[in-house]
């Protein structure tokens, strides 16, 4: 690090702080960021991801050190801040703004799925802008490369290496449930709806509100006049069962984008397929405003007891401003179609399992 010259903080985490820094003898700058060395597996998991990626909107890696108490990696320096900050600022943002953010993102994730990897942790802190506006993602921390997803399942890792839970999507609190482009939707639908509205679109006081707000709740509506294609973005973005969930093509082509963006090839998702057949139910259809999408929630995830599911989490589990959602029954519904982005989509329907039995027959005998 002694090629550095280092100066004030411009960010701090529970374990890191990061500096702005500039290269000795030269004009550039540069993002220095400082991890205890209790963290050396998260910081080499991360630089084993960055060192491979070079897209736009992506943070740029440059090199990593290692001294006695700390692991410092040279990354690209936005000037722009995060995301949170300027939320914090502004509270919301206009849908012009939104749609701008929205297409870098899908374009960041667009780059990073072609290359087999999830994201993971998408939320406003971990988005940064530089000096033109530009949309990066940064801490790639708890990223996960798809061969990796199939050895192990993400419902086998720690709570902290799952995700943010305000941003994590109904099936990662399921056992079996598994990081997917899926989910990776279910995050930058938060991440847009909370930009649009000033808070994320589920809340809860504690984790267990939250989880069952997550699974449970469906999505509010989106105040003022937004256009019809940014209410089907969000919809079809937030649906709960993961097999309904807005898929790359229809994402691509969505009405929402004044430019539409080109298709890429895409690794197969094994462990995700592995899980929608092993859980494919009867669905249960949510509105939110938007007759051309349906939250859908599979039974599995509003029947179980969310209850001792995770170990609380006091520092990442509130919403940003600690609003509760309450939480609301819905009836049960047997559809098997759901169109998302005007697109019809075939879904097959097995019969209840066990647990829905039982959970069926309770009901008749409470009646």
């Amino acid at each position: 690090m002694n090629q550095y010259h280092i100066y004030e903080a411009i960010g701090r985490g529970k374990y890191s702080t990061v500096y702005k820094g500039r290269k000795k003898q030269t004009i550039e700058y540069f993002a220095i960021k400082s991890v205890d060395k209790s963290q050396k597996n998260k910081v080499l998991q991360e630089v084993r991801i960055l060192h491979s990626l070079d897209h736009q909107n992506v943070l740029k890696f440059y090199s990593w050190y290692e001294t006695s108490a700390h692991l410092w990696l040279v990354l690209e320096y936005c000037v722009g801040g995060d995301l949170l900050s300027i939320l914090r600022q502004d509270t919301q943002l206009p849908e012009d703004s939104v749609h701008d953010l929205a297409f870098d993102l899908v374009k960041a994730l667009q780059f990073l799925h072609s290359n087999g990897i999830i994201y993971c942790d998408l939320k406003p802190s971990n988005i940064l802008l530089d000096e033109n506006g530009r949309t990066k993602l940064c801490d790639f921390g708890l990223a996960r490369k798809l061969r990796d997803i199939s050895k192990t399942p993400s419902s086998s890792l720690p709570q902290a290496k799952r995700g943010t839970p305000s941003y994590m999507a109904p099936e990662l609190f399921e056992d079996g449930g598994v990081h997917s482009y899926a989910s990776d939707f279910w995050a930058l639908g938060c991440v847009l709806y909370e930009c649009y509205t000033g808070k994320p679109p589920f809340l809860g006081r504690e984790f267990t509100q939250l989880v069952k707000s997550i699974l449970s709740d469906p999505t509010p509506p989106l105040p003022g006049n937004p256009s019809r294609p940014f209410v089907n973005l969000i919809n079809s973005l937030l649906v709960k069962d993961p097999a309904e969930r807005i898929q790359w093509p229809e994402l691509c082509g969505h009405a929402f984008w004044s430019t539409k963006l080109t298709m890429v090839p895409l690794p197969a998702q094994l462990a995700f397929d592995d899980m929608i057949e092993l859980h494919a139910k009867p669905c249960l259809p949510e509105r939110n405003g938007d007759k051309s999408s349906h939250n859908r929630t599979p039974p599995k995830y509003r029947e179980k007891d969310v209850k001792g599911l995770m170990k609380k989490d006091e520092s990442s589990i509130l919403g940003s401003r600690g609003i509760e959602t309450p939480t609301r029954a819905t009836p049960n519904g047997h559809r098997t179609q759901a169109k998302v982005s005007g697109k019809t989509a075939e879904v097959k329907q097995k019969g209840p399992s066990k647990i829905s039995k039982v959970v069926n027959l309770l009901r008749l005998l409470h009646n």
